[in-house]
């Protein structure tokens, strides 16, 4: 089986979920499967944290460079083909000049549909929508996914749609004893007291200031966040006006081995999001042994199946009762266990053998 795979995601980020849905991908096709693989890509595609990771021949390489990176996005692929073989972007970009390649279409979430300014909704909304009305298989990361789908951009009779859940790292794991170099992590941001995590972007339906008025309240604890960029003036002024300032570490960036040593460390995992197509950060939480107390929606009904302390209302009224429920040495080990037993249903593995056996079912 011949397959196309667009890295246009690399050059889009540097980093994100997209971008590790795509590097799980693309090492699973690399490593355990016989297909004929292509990349196409962009040199400048090389900076992205995870396409560092993997070991592409540059025979393997279809480059298509263009200095205006808009363009890239936007302007659709040409490649001159009559064989029949799988394209799959990782950002609904187009192909021409094959009459005969068989389009796949990964749908993450419809955040843009509920969230974006006016402008890029309708960029971004251009690119996705078109690139699903015109897939033969469209992959949805959860049953959540698949319900905006049909409510935002609906498929036909004679395209494929299947469920097929992203994984999570074996990177991530319970920590029985701490190394030498852990503890020199931990030491090297001052973290040496109880601490709660909070991981990814702190855009506005991401909740950030929410989980600020939280570390307001529970005087003991500190609170770690890693990614997501510099803080803002605005963020840094509450800090400042909450006497936050010495009580929150930011971290820029870690390995996975680093964020695991964090998962496993922190009294528990916050995730006050809105809306997630899947929500990773949660099933690593998980499968390093770290409670998790998250936002009640769908998605995280969906894929945490109870064994998360959910707020039904983002109020700190709600998050102190869960404290209190997570004091109880007994409760803590009990959602911790349960967690973990949950988390062994997602695996990279086996998300990226049935996006193979798809493709399969469509060549």
């Amino acid at each position: 089986m011949k397959i196309i795979l667009d890295n246009i995601i690399y050059s889009k980020s540097k980093n994100g979920g997209i971008s590790n849905y795509w590097f799980e991908l693309s090492k699973y096709l690399m490593s355990e499967t016989s297909n004929d693989l292509r990349f196409v890509e962009e040199k400048k595609e090389l900076l992205n944290f995870h396409r560092k990771q993997l070991d592409i021949t540059t025979d393997k390489i279809i480059y298509k460079d263009n200095p205006i990176l808009l363009f890239n996005r936007l302007l659709p692929i040409e490649y001159n083909s009559n064989e029949k073989f799988i394209y799959h972007s990782s950002f609904y970009r187009k192909l021409i000049g094959s009459k005969k390649h068989i389009e796949i279409t990964t749908v993450h979430d419809f955040t843009h549909d509920f969230y974006a300014p006016f402008v890029n909704k309708k960029i971004h909304n251009w690119l996705k929508y078109n690139a699903i009305k015109r897939s033969k298989g469209v992959i949805c990361i959860s049953k959540n996914t698949y319900t905006d789908l049909k409510r935002f951009c609906p498929t036909n009779k004679n395209q494929k749609v299947e469920v097929i859940y992203n994984g999570v790292s074996d990177d991530y794991f319970p920590i029985k004893n701490y190394s030498f170099e852990d503890e020199l992590f931990l030491n090297n941001f001052k973290i040496n007291d109880e601490f709660l995590l909070y991981v990814g972007s702190r855009t506005n339906y991401k909740n950030f200031d929410f989980v600020t008025r939280l570390i307001n309240e529970v005087k003991n604890y500190k609170l770690v966040v890693v990614g997501g960029g510099g803080f803002s003036n605005r963020e840094a002024k509450l800090f400042t006006q909450n006497t936050l300032k010495n009580r929150i570490v930011h971290i820029e960036s870690v390995t996975n081995s680093e964020l695991n040593i964090l998962y496993n460390k922190a009294h528990a995992f916050i995730y006050p999001s809105n809306y997630e197509g899947f929500g990773i950060p949660i099933i690593e939480a998980m499968r390093a042994g770290c409670p998790v107390v998250a936002f009640d929606n769908a998605i995280n009904q969906e894929i945490t199946e109870n064994k998360a302390l959910l707020l039904k209302n983002l109020s700190t009224h709600d998050f102190l009762e869960k404290m209190e429920q997570l004091s109880n040495v007994n409760f803590r080990n009990e959602l911790i266990g349960k967690g973990f037993e949950l988390s062994k249903k997602y695996s990279w593995y086996k998300c990226c053998k049935e996006t193979n056996e798809f493709y399969e079912s469509l060549y």
